[in-house]
């Protein structure tokens, strides 16, 4: 008869018309897919880009990062409770006379050798500031001989008695840091109103945006 039979059987290996319509729906579906998280994956790429982005702005902010972090100091006055929290506290207006007032809120180690104060800021910090606000009450002197540091990296050294002491860190050398730390050398009593760190962060380790 005239005409192909659609029945006609199939030699040894041939695969029928049905079968590759089959497989090629099937492939064309892998390929859909594929491309599906592909653009899934480009689009998850810009979000993550964008993010990090937003991040590194949010990191680069500097801001005041010593507030209210934790502090200690190697001793303390006994005479009015001038515990290292008052470094951290905010307050550098008041520096009363008389230790027993209320408004005195200036740290106050014994005059001992080698006192320090130190703080931590509660993580990896890039340290653009240090302000130093001495106690006004008395004595700016005393302080004069005491070392900042930024972990081991020295900031500078009072050499003069001030109300303040303001170190600033080069932008050409950043400074990473987790704590900072006055150290008075000489037979002194180490007495502060105030510490402010000007910084940006927290950091990872391997993840610096210098």
């Amino acid at each position: 008869s005239s005409g192909i039979n659609a029945e006609w059987p199939l030699r040894p290996g041939e695969i029928s018309v049905e079968k590759m319509n089959a497989v090629g729906d099937k492939v064309e579906l892998n390929n859909d897919l594929i491309f599906s998280v592909q653009t899934k994956v480009e689009a998850s790429g810009v979000m993550t880009a964008s993010i990090k982005s937003r991040q590194e702005v949010t990191l680069e902010e500097v801001r005041i990062i010593s507030l209210y972090k934790m502090s200690d100091q190697t001793t303390t006055y006994a005479n009015g409770g001038h515990h290292s929290g008052f470094a951290v506290d905010g307050q550098f207006v008041f520096s009363h006379w008389e230790p027993g007032t209320p408004v005195r809120t200036v740290t106050h180690t014994l005059s001992l050798a080698d006192q320090k104060l130190w703080i931590d800021l509660g993580g990896l910090f890039r340290i653009h500031r240090v302000q130093i606000w001495n106690s006004r009450h008395c004595c700016l002197e005393r302080f004069i001989g005491t070392h900042t540091y930024a972990d081991e990296r020295l900031l500078g050294v009072a050499i003069s008695g001030k109300f303040m002491y303001d170190y600033k860190v080069d932008a050409g050398d950043p400074i990473y840091a987790r704590s900072i730390t006055l150290h008075q050398v000489r037979v002194e009593y180490l007495h502060v109103s105030e510490v402010q760190v000007w910084g940006s962060g927290p950091f990872a380790e391997d993840d610096k945006f210098a």
